[in-house]
């Protein structure tokens, strides 16, 4: 496998979500290795290793389990793909890169809610100021 692919596998691990999109997990990818370099290169090669064992989830749960540094970005892996945001190293917070993934965040599938400013009806961000049933 690729390491982009690597990623995806085991972004659905954690996630529990099939498949995921793999455009979105290229674009998750780039940014948690701007910011992880080293430690996200490790979470994968522990995906790897895990991947060949009787139990892969159980095996992933005991490698990221046994190391601080995995065990955090591994949270911020599912952060990621959940709010399409994240917590740097430094303890600052890495905004949605874009409208649209804030929008394919997983939490809305979880949650069965449309995103906040973003209602799923014609007119879309404002929505709220016009009175149901008028046209505006």
């Amino acid at each position: 496998m690729t390491h982009a692919a690597d990623f995806r596998a085991l972004s659905e691990l954690l996630t529990g979500e099939y498949p995921l999109d793999p455009a979105t997990a290229d674009a998750h990818r780039e940014r948690l290795a701007r910011h992880f370099p080293a430690d996200l290169d490790r979470l994968i090669d522990a995906h790897r290793a895990a991947a060949g064992q009787p139990d892969p989830g159980a095996a992933f749960f005991a490698a990221v389990n046994a190391d601080p540094a995995l065990a955090r970005l591994s949270r911020e892996t599912l952060a990621i793909w959940y709010t399409a945001q994240f917590t740097r190293p430094d303890n600052t917070q890495d905004a949605p890169d874009t409208p649209a993934r804030y929008r394919a965040g997983l939490v809305w599938k979880i949650i069965s809610a449309h995103p906040l400013s973003a209602a799923p009806v014609p007119g879309g961000y404002g929505y709220w100021t016009q009175h149901p049933g008028r046209e505006s």
